[in-house]
């Protein structure tokens, strides 16, 4: 009788596939970090294929606690992304992002998000070089940008023609030279803002914090990326120079300055705890008050408008000036009606007061209340804070190098402060198209390292319950090497 003998089961190597994941990851944070011009569809789809191809080899070292944790952080995300697909303001505006780019607002947020959380369990996937490629990419996006406006323009422009105009067939044009720049848009060249043209400079300057972490013989090649990518930075800044883009920028170096004297000297890292905390509690009151100062219709607040109008120096702040003033249009009657849902621009009128349509802020803080509506903005505001109390966390607790935890601190807090005074929905000069906060790409950069942050802190906590209690059937499972084969 012949003897039944089995195939040998085919095997396939799980570790080759996590390593040509981990290169696809670098790809696409290069990718996103060059900014394509808004091109949210594209970035949507490919945070899906991401995800999908990260879930496939880290599934296996995924825990139920962690992922129920980091939940919390995820779905008020995916949540402020639907309100703001679904809301009035890209349904019912006239010159909107579009239905298509609309759905894919929540999915594109969403799995960005997973995607960081996912590869904190991947070995191939090196921060430090994720940081480099984002840098690089996005430093190379900054000197087209430069050569650009260079070729039009002269260094200091912004100040020489600072209230000269280009004359179109006997007409001046819309703003004057010292507000505006060429950068590339897409796979063309357009005219911007200059503030929107500043945004990305002063993101790609947050990549002097490494160089406070790292030696320069001991590292001479990774210096020398980081060292470009601050330089490139710093002339676009220098000359692209405005009253605006001044004040941007000594926000930008105090945080800077802040962040590095926290990760260099061990025992000031509550600083940066008690920094953010109090700065909160200031933002959140000057909010309060600026919500209940444009109240006009509730006529028992009138003696506390009177009140701040008799002062100069606080109808200054709160009343006459064009941030005071674009934040009380938004604040005016926001819970009546269709304001808890977003609110349409142009195009509507009758459904505003004085028959007046609204036009975005261009703070993304507060544009959230009308591309979103109430109730998206205060999801969007809880994962916010979910997020970055994870970041502190990740910063006192995680062993990661401090280079790459506060270099990740710099990118995610100077992007979202400076994001403030930079991020115009309007940004083309010649265009009414609408491009929303939420829209953009390093928002998607930061959704991705706080994802990251999530899953190291989680792996801390996993590891300190083992420890604590160690059995022979749990130590097996809490080890999983990317390299080990799978029968097939």
């Amino acid at each position: 009788m012949e003897e039944n003998i089995s195939k040998p089961k085919k095997k396939i190597d799980f570790g080759t596939y996590a390593i040509v994941v981990g290169f696809l990851c670098f790809e696409v944070l290069a990718f996103v970090s060059f900014y394509l011009g808004h091109s949210f569809i594209l970035y949507g789809i490919l945070s899906i294929v991401l995800a999908a191809l990260l879930l496939l080899v880290t599934f296996r070292q995924i825990k139920k606690d962690g992922i129920t944790t980091f939940a919390f952080f995820l779905f008020p995300v995916f949540v402020f992304g639907l309100l703001t697909a679904l809301s009035s303001f890209n349904y019912s505006s006239i010159g909107a992002i579009g239905v298509a780019e609309s759905v894919f607002v929540p999915i594109a947020l969403t799995f960005f998000a997973l995607a960081g959380f996912l590869t904190g369990y991947l070995n191939s996937f090196k921060m430090k070089t994720a940081l480099m490629i984002i840098y690089s990419a996005l430093g190379l996006f900054v000197l087209i940008n430069l050569f650009i406006t260079m070729i039009y323009y002269v260094p200091f422009y912004t100040l020489i023609y600072k209230n000269s105009y280009i004359v179109y067939n006997g007409k001046p044009s819309v703003l004057p030279i010292g507000k505006m720049a060429y950068m590339l848009f897409g796979f063309k060249i357009e005219q911007v803002k200059l503030e929107y043209f500043t945004l990305f400079p002063s993101i790609l300057a947050t990549s002097v914090i490494p160089l406070f972490f790292m030696k320069f013989k001991e590292n001479k090649r990774d210096f020398a990326i980081f060292l470009t990518n601050f330089v490139i930075a710093a002339l676009s800044l220098l000359f692209t120079i405005s009253r605006v883009t001044m004040v941007s920028d000594i926000v930008l170096v105090l945080g800077i300055a802040i962040i590095v004297l926290t990760g260099k000297i061990v025992k000031s890292r509550p600083i940066l705890d008690g920094f953010f905390m109090v700065l909160g509690i200031v933002v959140g009151l000057v909010l309060i008050v600026m919500f209940i100062n444009a109240q006009i219709s509730w006529s028992f607040v009138s003696g506390f408008r009177n009140m701040i109008a008799s002062v100069s120096l606080l109808n200054r702040v709160f009343n006459t000036n064009g941030l005071a003033k674009s934040i009380n249009v938004v604040f005016q009657d926001l819970f009546y009606g269709f304001k808890l849902f977003g609110v349409p621009v142009g195009g509507y009128a009758y459904q505003y007061d004085n028959g007046v349509a609204q036009d975005l802020s261009g703070y993304w803080i507060i544009d959230n209340l009308m591309t979103s509506g109430l109730f998206g903005a205060l999801f969007f505001l809880g994962a916010l804070i979910v997020g970055i109390r994870r970041m502190f966390i990740y910063i006192k607790k995680c062993e990661d190098d401090d280079l790459i935890k506060f270099t990740m601190t710099g990118f995610i807090l100077g992007f979202l402060v400076i994001a403030i005074f930079l991020q115009d929905p309007y940004p083309l000069v010649n265009s009414y198209k609408i491009f929303p906060f939420f829209t953009s790409a390093p928002l998607l950069i930061v959704l991705f390292l706080l994802g990251y942050m999530f899953n190291k802190t989680l792996t801390i906590q996993q590891k300190q319950e083992a420890d604590k209690v160690p059995t022979a059937e749990e130590k097996p499972e809490m080890e999983v090497d990317d390299h080990e084969t799978i029968s097939l």
